[in-house]
């Protein structure tokens, strides 16, 4: 039913808002000692009390009739006397509570203002800290400590028209804090700051509209996978019967989103088709890949034996995936961010078995079907392929140009380190 809107007063009159504190007497004492010297103990000191409070601020049709005070003792507030006639009305106060004693307090108990069940449903009554955090028994405040709270009274701006009040209604509140004498101190509790945050493989966090999934956590910094496939390379029409594929087009450098993550970027999944953003992961005349010299020996600078990482500006992903690094550090001033692609060794340590499926555990994964950055024969490059809610991790042709088996029609998915203050 659409909430209706009628007008009826609410007059909060006299308003008391009182501290009652535990006076704790302690007689000055000083005493010779015989022991060597002398020595004196202070008198202890109770000290609970208000200070600043603000004149009220009154939102929506809501008046202020009279000005509110502290009292002479310092620990009641009189003379709040509100109107409040539209729902969404409200009336808010602030004021310090200041422990100038040498005692720390404890809130014992708080008696909140009697509300019939009928007034509970149009006023709302709140006392906060800063933080938005209610007043609750048990809060301490510290000797030589100052909070801010606030004070709101409200006329409930989503009452429906069957809960507002049928005439006028002279509501008093009244509010106490109970505070005793305690030997607890308060906690100051801090979030933690990025930099110090700890992360767990799987957590995701996002940069503007490009979300990752970690990998590992180096410390200072954090590895991740890329949520999606950047839209990039070929889009491919697939027949399934034999996996192969039937008709390739470009991915038009207009289309939106082109170059960063897309949704749509799979690559070829085998529940789908249409393959998006497939790209090969090199070009070469003699059917071996450019890590290997002209006898199908792995040369120097990549190392002696496979699985080998051999991604670098060689491979036709370098380019679009250095675009992507410029975009997180130029577009999104994320300056630390750099870019590769994931190795042999992290897809294992993500749960996948070469040759064999991954592991459930970790479902984001096998999301969708992409390059890693590692070799595992002279001309095949590992992958790992979305396949229903499983995937496979295997070998696939690194240049196979018209993706004569749609196996090798993986994307590309950056894995990006980047330092924790930018997360």
């Amino acid at each position: 039913m659409e909430k209706q809107r009628k007008i009826k007063v609410l007059a909060v009159a006299a308003l008391i808002i009182t501290i009652l504190g535990l006076t704790v007497a302690f007689a000055a004492l000083s005493q010779t000692l015989t022991i060597n010297g002398a020595a004196t103990l202070d008198a202890a000191k109770w000290g609970i009390k208000f200070e600043n409070l603000s004149d009220g601020d009154a939102t929506g049709d809501a008046t202020i009739n009279d000005t509110a005070v502290i009292a002479d003792d310092l620990v009641t507030i009189n003379n709040i006397d509100v109107s409040l006639s539209t729902p969404g009305d409200s009336v808010t106060y602030t004021v310090d509570l200041v422990n100038e004693g040498t005692i720390n307090a404890e809130i014992y108990s708080i008696e909140t203002p009697s509300l019939t069940e009928e007034q509970e449903r149009y006023l709302n009554f709140n006392v906060t800290y800063d933080d938005g955090e209610e007043v609750k028994q048990g809060d301490i405040l510290n000797q030589g400590e100052r909070k801010n709270i606030t004070i709101k009274i409200e006329f409930d701006k989503d009452i429906t028209d069957t809960d507002l009040p049928s005439e006028t209604q002279n509501i008093d509140l009244s509010y106490k804090l109970n505070f005793v004498q305690t030997d607890k101190e308060e906690v100051e509790t801090t979030t933690p700051s990025e930099e110090e945050k700890t992360y767990s493989v799987g957590d995701e966090f996002c940069l503007d509209t490009e979300c990752f999934y970690v990998i590992n956590d180096n410390g200072d910094s954090v590895t991740a996978l890329a949520k999606y496939n950047l839209l990039v390379g070929k889009n491919v029409t697939v027949n399934l019967d034999g996996y192969q594929v039937t008709s390739i087009s470009d991915i038009d450098s207009s289309t939106p989103g082109y170059g960063i993550q897309s949704e749509s970027a799979k690559g070829f999944d085998m529940t789908n088709p249409n393959g998006v953003g497939a790209i090969i992961f090199e070009t070469n005349d003699n059917n071996i890949g450019y890590w290997v010299d002209d006898n199908r020996n792995l040369k120097p600078q990549y190392g002696t034996s496979y699985p080998v990482f051999v991604f670098d500006s060689n491979s036709n992903l370098y380019q679009p995936l250095k675009n992507y690094e410029n975009y997180l550090k130029n577009t999104l001033g994320k300056s630390s961010a750099t870019t590769t692609l994931l190795t042999y060794e992290q897809a294992v340590s993500l749960g996948c078995v070469y040759d064999n499926y991954c592991s459930s555990d970790n479902a984001w994964v096998h999301s969708t079907s992409y390059w890693t950055g590692s070799a595992s024969t002279n001309n095949t490059v590992y992958a790992i392929q979305a396949y229903q809610s499983l995937g496979f991790f295997g070998a696939a042709n690194s240049d196979d140009v018209d993706f004569s088996n749609a196996a090798n029609a993986a994307g590309l998915r950056p894995v990006i380190t980047i330092s924790k203050s930018e997360i």
